[in-house]
């Protein structure tokens, strides 16, 4: 069969299955529980934040309008006078991410020849996602994810928020996002399921193996660390410390080459007093510093890296557009030779929301991507992406996905059509 024709079969079989999945459903996370409230609230195309999602987070998942902060009382019972606990309902909450259909081009290979691959029923991951606040200005969160047979812990973080009561001083130690307040923090990204591939690019070329110390970070991954943010009306800044991936120990937070990494940014929005259609528009600046080890046997190779990117998320109304330029260098990119590479590239991503008269939703997106580097041909990527979800409920998403690879051709073309859920109850 020709690939026009698997392709054809596999979009006809995402499209059958789109309308058996579009049924009605009432569940919500925890959040919506606990508040009572709408989760479009709180995110746009989740899991994409609206302004209120973002300040709700920022401020330690207490509602950033209320007079009173709601920390140690909201949904809680009084122990004592010293203690309220939440109700685990309020607490708790569960994320799938299945693609029901996939076609991938080039993925498998048969006898020396590259085929493609049609795959049906695949778990990307589970999510056991536990949130809130502990008391008050103390939160917890983290996402327990399951993949395939292994458990793995992404993203977790105990943060200490409004210190001296003043939104100046916020402190979280955990495993973290670099670039979690940014304009465009690729974590909780319009398309929930597709990544910006310029925030991918690993230190080191993502190096593992024996005598490795460690295998590379891109920019936007989770790293141990400590961070510090403040923030007043329109104008945030973030700073924060980390030793880095633990590599071939396994230990998250420990410190392999006694050399730290450091990141920082400035974000500006609209003051929070205008009102807009265009409320939630931020322009940020983010870098970041770091260094990768090898261990020989007569020398220790270092690879000082940087990242530098400004961005962009302009707003209006149900019509959203985020941009990234990041640039990169690293000294010694594969850890042996001193070979020192610089790269650069974009990701630009248009979304816009329609509601309908019942509640349902339709989302439509379009993302491109592109990966620039004249020292490492394999870095270098170009996608188009179109995408089309629809919510029969605002916490269930449907999307249709077609990543069209427009820098290669013949075998080296990695061109996909996808059907992808995503809920979070």
């Amino acid at each position: 069969m020709s690939r026009l024709g698997r392709m054809t079969i596999t979009a006809a079989t995402v499209a059958i299955l789109t309308m058996v999945f579009t049924q009605t459903a009432s569940a919500t996370s925890q959040w919506a529980r606990k508040y009572g409230m709408s989760c479009t609230t709180c995110h746009s195309a989740f899991p994409r934040l609206t302004l209120y999602g973002e300040r709700f987070m920022w401020n330690g998942y207490q509602d950033p309008d209320s007079e009173e902060l709601d920390g140690a009382t909201k949904g809680k019972k009084t122990i004592n006078d010293n203690l309220a606990m939440d109700r685990v309902s309020n607490l708790l909450g569960f994320r799938l991410n299945l693609d029901v259909a996939r076609w991938d081009s080039n993925a498998v290979t048969d006898a020396g020849k590259k085929e493609d691959a049609i795959t049906i029923g695949n778990a990307n991951w589970i999510q056991f996602f536990v949130a809130g606040s502990i008391t008050k200005n103390i939160s917890f969160f983290t996402e327990m994810e399951f993949k395939d047979t292994s458990l793995h812990v992404s993203w977790w973080k105990l943060g200490f928020h409004n210190l001296f009561d003043t939104t100046l001083a916020n402190v979280v130690v955990g495993n973290l996002p670099a670039r979690e307040y940014g304009a465009y923090p690729n974590r909780l990204r319009i398309l929930g399921t597709v990544k910006g591939d310029i925030f991918g690019v690993k230190s080191s070329g993502g190096a593992a193996g024996t005598g490795i110390d460690e295998t590379g970070l891109n920019s936007s991954g989770s790293r141990p660390g400590i961070q510090y943010y403040a923030y007043k009306g329109p104008v945030m800044a973030w700073t924060g410390v980390s030793p880095g991936d633990s590599g071939t120990s396994g230990k998250l937070g420990h410190d392999q080459n006694q050399n730290l990494h450091y990141w920082g940014g400035l974000r500006f929005g609209l003051p929070e007093s205008m009102e807009s259609d265009f409320e939630g528009s931020a322009v940020s600046v983010w870098g970041y510093k770091g260094q990768d080890t090898r261990d020989f046997a007569t020398a220790v190779q270092e690879n000082d890296y940087t990242r530098y990117s400004v961005e962009t998320a302009i707003r209006y109304k149900a019509f959203e557009v985020m941009a990234a330029y990041l640039m990169g260098n690293d000294e010694n990119w594969d850890l042996a030779t001193g070979m020192d590479i610089d790269f650069n590239g974009v990701s630009i991503v248009a979304g816009y929301m329609t509601t309908f008269s019942n509640g349902q939703m339709l989302h439509y997106a379009l993302q491109y991507d592109k990966v620039l580097s004249d020292d490492v041909a394999s870095l270098e990527k170009e996608f188009i992406t179109p995408a089309i979800s629809y919510f029969p409920v605002e916490n269930i998403r449907i999307g249709l996905y077609a990543r069209i690879d427009t820098e290669h051709s013949g075998d080296a073309n990695k061109s996909s059509v996808f059907m992808n859920v995503r809920t979070m109850f």
